[in-house]
């Protein structure tokens, strides 16, 4: 299960803190921090993630 950062598209997350109101996960590549994160078990999502990015912000 790979967890993918919903701000990038990267599968570079780690676990920051776990506690009472939940897990929050920081990545590594853009220094993302919260509690939302993408599970896939499909290893291609963070490839597919990142060209709809590239899409939308036009490069």
């Amino acid at each position: 299960m790979a967890l993918i950062c919903p701000q990038c598209g990267k599968a570079a997350l780690y676990l920051e803190t776990g506690g009472i109101l939940g897990d929050i996960y920081h990545c590594k590549n853009c220094s993302y921090i919260g509690n939302f994160v993408i599970e896939s078990d499909d290893p291609d999502l963070s490839d597919e993630l990142k060209e709809g990015r590239r899409a939308e912000i036009g490069k």
